[in-house]
């Protein structure tokens, strides 16, 4: 009797410190889950819309063949700016002054315009008054940006397409001799402006392009005979007369 009473005993004693060892293993996978839980509470980093090239290559001026990477300078008295500021004012039809939210280029009409920045194609629009086309490409990092680029031919993108940064968008309309134009131009939905390229540039190669765009201008300037052509003390940054403007 005495033999079997101390066998219970010393088998409630055992699953006792079964049971304890249970709710202390159990309390552990209850920590370990919620803090899985509270790691997945956190949000990943959202990554930002960064602008990375700005559509053109750049080069050294040869006063051999007057070409500078995609630029080439014509003797057209008629062509009097190789790069329409950001922010320039001109004329509408109705000769009132307006301001434009883009970046326009004169290149060689052989030039491939290159994508400034990652995104997925959202416009593809043929324009039958210029007979060219206007290409929108959506941020995907931040769907509040698109970028436009106005007046390509011989288009090499598709609605819907993914686009990384140097896929080739399309070429710029023919003008004359050999040349053709296309504007750039930075909107966000959120804000309701467009912004100059170099508000949403990449830091590490900001300096780089923006001492492109200005040697471009000086040697543009020095080839037509005339450093007035630019007001580069009137740039708040190179290239651009306004940081942003209101988007139209």
């Amino acid at each position: 009797m005495l033999q079997q009473l101390f066998k219970h005993l010393k088998d409630s004693k055992k699953h006792y410190f079964i049971f304890l060892f249970l709710i202390f293993a159990s309390s552990i996978f209850k920590i370990s889950c919620f803090r899985d839980d509270q790691i997945l509470l956190f949000e990943a980093p959202k990554i930002p819309f960064v602008i990375e090239n700005l559509g053109v290559r750049f080069g050294p001026w040869d006063r051999n063949t007057n070409r500078a990477g995609d630029f080439l300078f014509p003797n057209i008295a008629n062509v009097t700016k190789i790069i329409g500021e950001f922010g320039q004012a001109v004329l509408d039809p109705d000769f009132n002054v307006k301001y434009l939210p883009t970046l326009d280029f004169i290149i060689r009409v052989e030039a491939p315009i290159i994508a400034i920045a990652e995104g997925e194609v959202s416009r593809h629009y043929f324009q039958e008054g210029s007979a060219d086309y206007e290409i929108g490409i959506r941020s995907l990092n931040d769907p509040n940006y698109e970028v436009g680029y106005d007046h390509l031919v011989n288009i090499q993108v598709e609605m819907g397409q993914t686009i990384t940064p140097g896929d080739t968008i399309g070429y710029p309309r023919p003008l004359f001799s050999g040349l053709g134009s296309f504007e750039i131009m930075v909107n966000n939905a959120e804000t309701g402006l467009s912004y100059c390229p170099f508000c949403c540039f990449n830091p590490d190669k900001t300096e780089e392009y923006q001492n492109k765009l200005l040697q471009l201008i000086a040697d543009w300037e020095t080839f037509k005979g005339d450093t007035t052509i630019y007001d580069e003390s009137a740039f708040v940054l190179p290239g651009c007369l306004m940081e942003s403007m209101v988007s139209y």
